[in-house]
């Protein structure tokens, strides 16, 4: 789920001299509406283009995989 006023890593496709490549920027979603997300307070991102690859929310990421990893350390332990 997208979150107006979090920051996460927009990775989009590019056109390259070589083909498709992906880019990302880190951005703040500042307004949601459908499949539209402003970014940044100035920008409009159409989540439903062919181009749009993903959001990242970088934080809850990391959260992920603390938990997994500590739930792997408290399987090795026998807890």
């Amino acid at each position: 789920m997208i979150e107006v006023g979090k920051n996460y890593t927009l990775v989009m496709l590019e056109l390259t001299n070589a083909g498709y490549s992906k880019g990302s920027i880190d951005v703040t979603v500042t307004g949601r509406e459908g499949n539209l997300i402003e970014v940044n307070g100035c920008e409009v991102i159409n989540t439903a283009s062919p181009l749009f690859h993903s959001l990242i929310d970088a934080e809850g990421e990391k959260a992920h995989f603390a938990k997994l990893e500590a739930d792997f350390e408290a399987s090795l332990s026998g807890d």
